[in-house]
């Protein structure tokens, strides 16, 4: 009696690996088998799990934007107040905590001029980061989504299975 394995692949992107499930069979006929719906079922948990995880690592990206979003309109406020202590040190914050090219943003902001050139390179940040949080959360919508449909049609198996076999066993 021997042992052997047969990965099936269930993402085309990783077709073997941790990616795959794993049939065993024991090579005897009639041996431990999965059966089409088994098997069925084990790929939409599968695709499920992957789904969740992928919701939740856009979850965090979300989580962090909107944190960017709240500091870029907080740095925007201040400096259309015209209430900067010290443009320097803001403009050094700006850009490194928002990525904001040191080009887009004027040496001082002693003019209203200046000034709404500042607000301008900002407003353009938070725009850009509104567009993608928009993009995260239609993005996280379609996961949830699909992940809802993966647990679904495997509900919808395991119940399918559960009255196949009942009506086997009322045949007996």
């Amino acid at each position: 009696m021997s042992l052997t394995i047969e990965t099936i692949a269930i993402n085309r992107y990783a077709p073997s690996g941790s990616e795959g499930i794993h049939l065993y069979s024991n090579g005897l006929e009639g041996g431990s088998h999965l059966t089409l719906g088994q098997l069925s079922i084990a790929v939409c948990m599968r695709a499920a799990a992957e789904y969740e995880a992928q919701s939740v690592l856009k979850m965090n990206r979300m989580t962090s934007g909107s944190e960017l979003l709240s500091k870029a309109s907080g740095y925007m406020a201040v400096v259309a107040d015209d209430e900067v202590e010290s443009w320097s040190a803001l403009k050094t914050a700006i850009m490194n905590e928002l990525s904001i090219p040191a080009d887009s943003l004027p040496d001082d902001i002693n003019t209203y001029k200046k000034r709404m050139t500042a607000v301008a390179a900002l407003k353009a940040k938070v725009d850009s980061l509104t567009q993608t949080q928009q993009t995260d959360m239609i993005d996280l919508q379609t996961l949830v989504n699909r992940r809802d449909v993966a647990f679904s049609t495997s509900s919808n198996m395991v119940r399918a299975l559960g009255s196949s076999m009942d009506g086997n066993a009322g045949n007996f």
